[in-house]
């Protein structure tokens, strides 16, 4: 069977070449161009790095309409390398199809999670590779995601979706209950944002060293707003703050630990008489 690049058409390949081109001439011309807004000849390009900005207007200016078909071609060819856990390469065409579509917010999020998810989770199991080489690439592969994000984010100021990869990112993959906090409180606010970020923003602040206060006071502000709030991990995570806190008695809040149920009582068990007469 012939492989995706057999089938797609000349044309796509003769532009995906001159879109390569683009990027691997574009650092020369990132020089280029900082000697000449040194010496004053040159505006320097506002809010985006100059090799971002050239490799975009090197990809749109080549490409001009074929920009999405190259990008929907190169997101299938991702799908393969995504399919022989080939993340280098995948991450090379998503570095092209971001720079083709940078506005499209689902290219952002699909590579975050291809590469600081799935990728971070295959090495953290592919035996074929020595431990320390393992460990080397899982961090690797965990900072170019946030690397991505913090592009995606540049593009796209208020997408809670690219926000809400990089949170799973800092919480699943290195564990980081600060960074996790930053990312959910960056969240709560934004159109769309969903309204269990209010509450992540609060737990994972709450399991950030030095802001137990300042957790204890959201966290309890959000349980003052009423039953909708007041879910067993939110009451957990106040149960656990007064302790620490050392919260005097009075002032706790009333709900019990969701983790210290009372258990029922073990129910007698009826007799049966003949002729199924059941007494208690």
């Amino acid at each position: 069977m012939k492989s995706l690049f057999q089938k797609v058409p000349r044309l796509v390949l003769a532009v995906i070449g001159l879109a390569v081109f683009g990027l691997v001439r574009a650092p020369l011309e990132d020089d280029l161009r900082e000697q000449l807004v040194a010496a004053n000849l040159l505006l320097p390009p506002p809010g985006q790095g100059a090799f971002e900005q050239m490799s975009q207007s090197a990809l749109m200016g080549t490409l001009g309409g074929l920009r999405s078909l190259v990008a929907t071609y190169l997101t299938l060819n991702a799908f393969e390398h995504f399919s022989t856990k080939s993340w280098d390469d995948l991450r090379a065409n998503y570095l092209i199809i971001t720079n083709l579509e940078p506005r499209d917010e689902s290219h952002w999020v699909s590579v975050i999670w291809h590469i600081g998810i799935n990728a971070t989770a295959n090495m953290e199991i592919d035996t074929r590779l020595p431990a320390f080489e393992r460990e080397r690439r899982f961090n690797e592969y965990a900072f170019q995601a946030i690397d991505l994000a913090e592009r995606g984010i540049a593009q796209l100021p208020e997408s809670f979706a690219i926000r809400l990869q990089l949170a799973e990112v800092y919480r699943e993959k290195l564990k980081d209950d600060c960074a996790t906090a930053r990312v959910y409180g960056e969240i709560v606010g934004l159109p769309g944002a969903p309204g269990y970020a209010r509450r992540f923003y609060g737990y994972f602040m709450a399991r950030c060293p030095g802001r137990e206060r300042e957790a204890y006071d959201y966290l309890t502000a959000l349980y003052r707003e009423g039953e909708a709030q007041r879910l067993p991990t939110l009451i957990k995570e106040i149960k656990n703050l007064e302790v620490k806190l050392a919260i005097p008695s009075p002032r706790r809040i009333p709900d019990g630990d969701p983790d210290r149920r009372p258990q029922k009582s073990a129910e007698k068990p009826a007799k049966v008489l003949p002729g199924g007469i059941v007494v208690p």
